[in-house]
């Protein structure tokens, strides 16, 4: 008994050391957790953006692979063309996010539509997934396109 007295304060320090890494330890582990749940998530709906973008590539075909992309540029659905093009983007900058080895997959479905691919204006953040797969498609791709004449040609 005499042994806990005089050894009371330092029992007590140690086992307020223990409660404290205790208490970090699971501080660190909810945000291990937070951390894989919220990748879980944009994992699920990147996922779920690419799995609209087949629904729609199945239920609108003559965007998913144009015959002729210039005259759907210059008809009366190019917005929609562009609307899906833009739908396969946004499907792209989720996923690449998430899952950075689905880039050739998305390099294949954007070589269906270089005429506006290689014409779009500079979108988003340079160092965006989404991005730099835009501009390495125009660095391998665009020096073959031919761009569409406009109506006045």
């Amino acid at each position: 008994m005499r042994w806990l007295t005089r050894h009371a304060a330092a029992i007590n320090a140690a086992a307020a050391l223990v409660t404290a890494v205790t208490a970090l330890g699971a501080l660190l582990a909810v945000k291990v957790q937070l951390d894989e749940a919220d990748r879980l998530q944009r994992l699920q709906s990147a996922r779920d953006a690419y799995r609209a973008h087949l629904t729609l590539a199945i239920s609108s075909p003559e965007y998913a692979r144009p015959d002729d992309a210039c005259a759907l540029l210059s008809g009366p659905k190019a917005a929609a063309y562009e609307a899906f093009v833009d739908h396969l983007l946004y499907s792209a900058e989720q996923m690449l996010e998430s899952e950075p080895h689905w880039e050739a997959t998305f390099n294949g479905l954007l070589s269906e539509h270089p005429e506006l691919v290689c014409t779009m204006q500079e979108a988003g953040d340079d160092g965006s997934a989404m991005q730099q797969l835009i501009t390495r498609f125009r660095q391998s791709q665009c020096s073959a396109v031919v761009a569409c004449r406009s109506p006045v040609d």
